[in-house]
């Protein structure tokens, strides 16, 4: 299993519960920081706070060289951490792809991004920042779906 965990945006406790549990739950714990970095934290700090080792790969040890990360999620759980949220960048999807070729579960667990957050501070919405789209529930969350009907027409 492969799992990717975006890391926040600031430091060593930004991560979310679930990504923390899959990180300190790993056989082997993978890092790149050169898409994004965490502003307040080292690698040290990461690693004392959940009690693991990480391996930093640079960009081409992740996308010339992704073996290491690969084999490590074949013979066990591999947790592949980034700064902010880990699918944004399409290095982390491609590996995504060659984890799927090799019939490698996979699972992402996404931490919040800097776009999110620049709205949020501005106090702008999302829709400020370039097309977006809404895609509503049409039923309230938690609530059991409305039946089917039928119509006549």
């Amino acid at each position: 299993m492969l799992t990717f965990v975006g890391l926040g945006l600031y430091d060593e406790r930004s991560v979310t519960v679930r990504g923390r549990d899959a990180l300190r739950a790993a056989d082997h714990v993978f890092a790149e920081f050169y898409t994004s970095t965490l502003a307040g934290a080292t690698v040290a700090d990461l690693e004392a706070e959940h009690g693991v080792e990480i391996e930093v790969r640079d960009r081409e040890g992740v996308e010339r060289d992704p073996e290491p990360i690969l084999a490590a999620a074949e013979a066990g759980d591999a947790v592949f951490l980034t700064a902010g949220d880990t699918m944004i960048s399409t290095t982390h999807v491609d590996l995504r792809l060659r984890a799927a070729r090799r019939g490698i579960d996979t699972w992402v667990v996404h931490g919040t991004t800097a776009e999110a957050a620049a709205a949020s501070l501005c106090g702008l919405q999302n829709y400020r920042f370039g097309k977006a789209t809404t895609l509503p529930f049409p039923w309230a969350p938690g609530r059991p779906a409305p039946t089917p009907t039928s119509r006549s027409t």
